[in-house]
């Protein structure tokens, strides 16, 4: 996913941990032999490395074999449409990040798929939390949200944030940020979150918003500052940072998550197979560690509740897009 392309080499440590013995009541309930997990994003992404995390569960359990598609392109919505125009027989999942099912539909002018009749919600697998850092760029004694918009008031060449992409949550939350702060921001989208990570760390610009997985490593050394997180509460990841709540700027609230689909008119006791096998995963200390390694949180939410989650967020992403005005041909 352009918002949370990860370095491969930690993304990749993070497979080692071995999967703990997994069985099931109902390992007679069988999906189709061969499952396919569409990933819209490329290997050693952390949208490929939770599929692969998640299809080592699934193999064995519920299905002979699980291979790993990555249908990179477009910002994920290739892997979109490959669901959507595939057999509905249980035989491919998508797992995809929510920017793709909650805020595109408000971005792109010519979107191919409608979220809530060509997907079917099966099981929410993580949240990715984000937040504001500053780099070099920005003097240390600025340690808040407070202090750095003090600072960019008076520093108005620096008004620059950027983001891993535009039009996805990152995006949103830089002009939720600029609308709560009174300033006028310009935000600089790059192709993912290395570069922009990389930029900031080289003082290019004074600060991202972006998901905390990729400025875990650069934290102990100083050499970027984390200073207001995104979700409702505290980052277990930087539980020393203050929310953007906290701080007095209520309207900057939102998090990144990740989430398993199928076609509509999958067969229902596969559905309930596949949402079974991933959430029974997502509670072992196999996968909480694993996550663990790429600052995911597994959140776990059947179908029904998943559904609910992105009719409120559609609706809430609906109103944020009539103010921003942002648009994206394709």
């Amino acid at each position: 996913m352009n918002a949370i392309h990860l370095n491969r080499r930690r993304v990749l440590a993070g497979l080692a941990a071995t999967a703990l013995p997994f069985n099931y009541a109902l390992a007679s309930d069988r999906l189709p032999n061969v499952v396919k997990l569409l990933a819209g994003f490329p290997a050693g992404g952390a949208i490929d490395v939770v599929a692969r995390r998640i299809g080592e569960f699934v193999r064995g359990v519920a299905a002979d074999a699980v291979v790993v598609e990555n249908k990179t392109g477009a910002g994920g919505r290739i892997a979109i449409d490959t669901l959507r125009n595939g057999p509905a027989d249980g035989s491919q999942w998508l797992v995809t990040p929510g920017s793709m099912i909650v805020i595109y539909p408000h971005v792109y002018s010519r979107l191919r798929y409608d979220p809530v009749k060509d997907l079917l919600p099966v099981v929410q697998i993580a949240t990715v939390p984000l937040a504001l850092a500053v780099g070099p760029a920005v003097p240390p004694e600025v340690d808040d949200l407070k202090a750095f918009v003090a600072w960019l008031k008076v520093n108005p060449s620096a008004t620059i944030v950027g983001s891993p992409a535009a039009g996805n949550i990152t995006h949103f939350l830089t002009y939720l940020f600029e609308k709560s702060c009174g300033l006028k921001l310009q935000h600089v989208p790059y192709r993912g979150s290395a570069p922009a990570i990389a930029d900031l760390l080289g003082g290019q610009i004074p600060a991202v918003i972006n998901p905390i997985t990729d400025m875990l490593p650069h934290l102990a050394g100083g050499k970027l500052r984390v200073l207001g997180v995104t979700a409702k509460e505290r980052s277990i990841f930087v539980p020393e940072v203050r929310t953007f709540l906290e701080q007095g700027m209520p309207e900057v609230l939102g998090s990144e998550w990740i989430a398993m689909f199928a076609k509509p008119g999958t067969p229902a006791q596969h559905v309930d197979r596949m949402s079974t096998v991933v959430r029974a995963a997502l509670r072992t200390q196999a996968v909480k560690e694993s996550f663990a390694k790429l600052a995911l949180v597994p959140a776990e939410l059947d179908g029904g509740a998943l559904a609910g989650k992105i009719r409120s967020e559609l609706a809430g992403w609906r109103e944020v897009s009539r103010t921003f005005g942002f648009k994206l041909e394709d």
